[in-house]
């Protein structure tokens, strides 16, 4: 086994940046809180050197809306840019959304690091969700994702792991014409929030619907690449996976191709870029997307993702190796693994990531058999066999009659497992 391969370098992604920013959008925050009287600068500011443990440079400025109470610009050692805080009254309308009776609105606005924009936005909603200032949920005007509580302590506070990249850009579907049947209808997917990141936002234009769920897809996986390594040029190919490659054209070249019917061709407010076919020819990939609905491919991962997602697997080992044992050669449910892959004969050679259905438990090892046909590592005979070890793994799946479960999953499992019988 081998971990060395970078599949970013693999896919072909450029090392120009002709579809970065040259300066990212703001980035909003509009944390709730739930108390009858607005806290003061001083309050916050106060709560917030408590929350990171040492003093903090805050200065109030003029508010440049009459809603709001106070302003003040904050810069805190360890945040990449000053941000800005200011306290405003909670609108009717939104003390109906997030159902409380009483509130105000302590908003948030600066700009992302772009050499690193999750661990920047991370420590904006960890810092926002973890100071002693009574907050109920955070809306993300750039996506329009609400974080209710429950999340923001989940994903933000409790957390052993970094937060997962989806939460920098929410990905939107529009299908039209809204009054065909599904087989009729066009679709328009769109990103929204890589603009603060320092990114175009993508998009995909004229897909059939019944494409839609992979065209959602491709895009959520390549707008996670982006933030490793920048897209290529327009018209030059990029290699997403195993037959899964398409090419980027500007947005008003990409809507000319649209029919009539297609949804997608009205103004754009923000800079975007458009997926298409590999050789241009079509305003979206199809044989990509068709290859991804096989369910035999899937778009290649950033090593953060897999990092992280291996950080999880290893450290829900135990769990795995119960669930294994507990499980054993039923019919109605198995365990299996993901190891990184590459042929060791050949450096340059792409690495994959192979699933491996467990056959036996040793201890804390478990013996894995070869369950699907590699698309790169040909030398692997059928249904083989190898010895893991929870520092082989990138991730682990229960396979069960209601759905796959992984590691970010231990209730639901516990819960299964007390039900199943073989």
């Amino acid at each position: 086994m081998s971990n060395n391969f970078n599949i970013l370098e693999f896919a072909g992604l450029s090392k120009d940046r002709p579809w970065e920013l040259s300066q990212p959008l703001p980035t909003d925050l509009r944390a709730v809180i739930t108390t009858e009287q607005y806290p003061t600068l001083e309050d916050v500011g106060k709560k917030i050197a408590t929350y990171v443990g040492e003093s903090i440079e805050a200065q109030e400025i003029q508010s440049i809306d009459k809603d709001c109470i106070w302003t003040m610009r904050v810069r805190l050692d360890g945040m990449p840019t000053d941000f800005v805080l200011w306290i405003e009254p909670l609108a009717d309308t939104l003390k109906e959304e997030v159902e409380i009776d009483a509130g105000w609105v302590l908003a948030l606005q600066t700009v992302l690091d772009t050499s690193d924009p999750l661990t920047h936005f991370s420590n904006l909603m960890r810092l926002l969700a973890g100071a002693d200032l009574c907050v109920h949920s955070i809306y993300d005007v750039p996506t329009g994702r609400w974080f209710p509580r429950q999340v923001l302590e989940k994903v933000f506070l409790q957390s052993a792991f970094e937060s997962p990249e989806e939460v920098l850009w929410i990905t939107r579907l529009v299908e039209a014409p809204s009054d065909g049947d599904p087989e009729d209808r066009w679709a328009w997917i769109t990103t929204h929030g890589l603009t603060r990141c320092g990114r175009m936002e993508l998009e995909m234009l004229g897909v059939p619907a019944v494409l839609s769920t992979e065209a959602i897809q491709l895009i959520d996986g390549l707008a996670a690449l982006t933030l490793e390594s920048p897209l290529p040029s327009a018209g030059q190919v990029i290699s997403l996976g195993p037959q899964i490659i398409a090419s980027v054209m500007p947005c008003e070249q990409a809507i000319q191709l649209l029919d009539e019917a297609m949804p997608g061709d009205e103004a754009r407010t923000v800079p975007s870029v458009a997926i298409v076919s590999s050789d241009g020819s079509s305003v979206y990939p199809l044989d990509a997307l068709n290859n991804l609905r096989t369910g035999e491919i899937a778009v290649a991962k950033t090593l953060r993702y897999t990092q992280r997602k291996a950080s999880i697997a290893r450290d829900q080992w135990d769990l795995l190796i119960r669930a294994a044992q507990h499980i054993g050669s039923s019919e109605h449910a198995t365990c299996m693994v993901q190891v990184p892959w590459s042929n060791v004969d050949d450096e340059d050679a792409p690495r994959e990531y192979l699933w491996f259905r467990i056959v036996e438990v040793k201890d804390r090892t478990v013996v894995g058999e070869l369950a699907h046909k590699p698309q790169y590592a040909t030398d692997l005979p059928e249904r083989h066999r190898e010895d893991m070890h929870p520092d082989d793994i990138t991730d682990w799946l229960l396979m069960t009659p209601v759905g796959p479960m992984g590691p970010d999953d231990a209730e639901a499992i516990d819960e299964f497992l007390t039900q199943f019988t073989s």
